[in-house]
């Protein structure tokens, strides 16, 4: 899974206005990528790991969401959950390429073959 996952990675890095990016599998751990100073690689994978919980908490209650998007003054956070369990965490510059092109980047990921 690591290889696919640094390759989208890099792809990702080629969209201007992405700040970092992080994924969290079934079991826990986490991989991430940080684009910028003011998205550490530890704070994103303790997001996705607290995240990850929303997706449980929300399920419990019979909702189901492919993605939640938070957006703030300075950016947005797209949190999507495949159906194997491995969330994405975007973070994304507001009014960027990248914000124009955020359900595209996210149905890319959630189509990402990590088997193998």
């Amino acid at each position: 899974m690591n290889n696919v996952i640094n390759q989208w990675f890099a792809s990702c890095a080629l969209a201007p206005g992405i700040l970092g990016c992080g994924v969290r599998g079934p079991d826990g751990t986490c991989v991430s990528q940080s684009f910028h100073d003011s998205i550490p690689r530890d704070r994103l994978e303790k997001a996705l790991q607290n995240l990850g919980d929303s997706f449980v908490s929300l399920a419990a209650h019979g909702l189901a969401p492919r993605w939640l998007t938070w957006t703030f003054e300075r950016g947005q956070l797209r949190v999507a959950r495949r159906p194997d369990g491995v969330l994405l965490g975007l973070v994304i510059q507001p009014n960027s390429p990248a914000a124009e092109n955020l359900d595209r980047l996210t149905e890319e990921f959630l189509a990402l073959n990590l088997a193998g």
